[in-house]
């Protein structure tokens, strides 16, 4: 497991690879308290804490896209039967959630797609401002003729056929507390990351048993669905999702929901960059490379379904 480890961190994030060091001493029965003494400069990241992130998006004023572990590119064929019913291929109604959105660019991937009811959280106050900025630049598009920047060619008609169609929200909230007037509210919650990140703060036990029966009370009863994308597999996170002592149960006594995994390759290139930047560079496969091994998470907790 270690060889794995290290075999496959150039293709982590700081943050995937401090949760996968964390998850190999779980495993092996270590104390994680052993090695403290010895932490390097992980140790200052602190993702479970809301600290961090205000401090990150400082330094780029929140503007800067960036995507933890996938992009809409890479989930499109996962999500898009859970956001679409299958008599109405065409239906963009579906009332969609963004927890942890961060500077992602998966809302803005879906506003595109013609899916309007789009509500994005995050604790950085600063970050929400910047990302309703930059959502706004994609409704308008630059100035045509903006110095420096060529006029925009004209766009493909918006694939929502409802003019003046509504803008996405972006609300500062915690996950842990959504607000008591959204109960029953969305069809879809969408965490990518979000879980993870809880899981490396203090009380990480106690804070995702909150933040998954909140996400519980806000879903419609009968049919909501709650997505989380992780780095973790089944059997560290399936006892998070369903509640403890339930790694064996496909519906959650405690929220529920009937639990399914899917899995999905990790990306060779970093999907971060530029595809038309000339410094872009994909991994190569060793032949010691085992695809089965090098995926992200998908679990798909669905409401309704068992009764």
């Amino acid at each position: 497991a270690v060889w794995l480890c290290i075999r496959c961190c150039v293709a982590l994030s700081k943050l995937e690879l401090c949760l996968a060091i964390g998850s190999l001493l779980s495993m092996a029965n270590l104390d994680a308290a052993r090695f403290r003494a010895a932490q390097t400069a992980f140790s200052a990241t602190r993702y479970g804490e809301s600290e961090y992130w205000t401090a990150r998006y400082a330094a780029d004023g929140g503007l800067e896209a960036y995507d933890w572990y996938l992009r809409w590119e890479q989930l499109k064929e996962h999500l898009m039967p859970l956001l679409v019913p299958a008599a109405d291929p065409e239906d963009r109604s579906c009332e969609i959630l963004v927890v942890g959105c961060g500077s992602s660019t998966l809302s803005e991937a879906l506003y595109t797609e013609g899916f309007s009811s789009i509500t994005n959280i995050d604790k950085c106050s600063q970050l929400i401002e910047a990302m309703k900025a930059r959502h706004q630049q994609q409704i308008d598009g630059p100035p045509a003729g903006a110095k420096g920047k060529k006029p925009e060619k004209a766009k493909a008609p918006s694939p929502d056929p409802v003019p003046g169609r509504p803008p996405m929200t972006f609300l500062e909230a915690d996950v842990r507390d959504l607000p008591q007037d959204w109960t029953g509210k969305f069809d879809l919650v969408l965490d990518k990351a979000l879980l993870d990140s809880v899981t490396c703060g203090p009380d990480k036990w106690q804070n995702v048993e909150t933040a998954m029966r909140s996400v519980r009370r806000v879903l419609k009863p009968s049919s909501g669905c709650y997505v989380c994308v992780s780095h973790a597999g089944p059997e560290v996170r399936k006892k998070m999702i369903l509640g403890p002592y339930q790694e064996n149960a496909t519906v959650s006594a405690d929220y529920g929901w009937n639990f399914t995994h899917v899995t999905t390759p990790r990306p060779l290139i970093n999907p971060n960059i530029d595809p038309k930047s000339k410094e872009k560079f994909e991994l190569v496969k060793s032949p010691n490379y085992d695809p089965s091994m090098d995926v992200y998470n998908i679990y798909i907790c669905k409401l309704g379904e068992h009764s």
